[in-house]
């Protein structure tokens, strides 16, 4: 019971400590907004139109879910292969079946993007 009590006691104090930094934000901060606070830019360069509705074309969205799709393959599959002889001696075939299912995935992943161009540059 003694774990499970300073779990508790550091969770109150967690939360007791957050609540009075938020407070002590809302007592000494500035009342007047900054004119420059809603204003947008990115990487530090201002935008010239002052708006922040920009139309991205639809390869880069792919191109992101490209990075996403095969940084969570390698790191998922590198460990995988590096354990793969310890934990093969238990069940291989179940391993094995869950592997490929998830390169499966990954696969179609890899031709959706193919298909909608994302592989293209022109």
């Amino acid at each position: 019971m003694t774990g499970y009590f300073a779990l508790v006691v550091f969770g109150i104090l967690a939360f007791v400590i957050g609540a009075a930094l938020l407070l002590i934000n809302r007592l000494i901060a500035p009342k007047v907004p900054d004119p420059m606070e809603g204003y947008t830019y990115e990487c530090g360069v201002p935008l010239y139109d002052k708006t922040s509705h920009l139309s991205l074309e639809q390869k880069y969205y792919l191109l992101g879910l490209l990075l996403v799709l095969f940084d969570l393959e390698a790191a998922f599959v590198l460990p995988w292969g590096a354990i793969f002889r310890e934990v093969a001696q238990i069940n291989a075939g179940l391993i094995f079946t869950e592997m490929f299912i998830f390169l499966f995935i990954l696969i179609l992943g890899y031709i959706y993007a193919w298909k909608k161009g994302a592989l293209r540059w022109q």
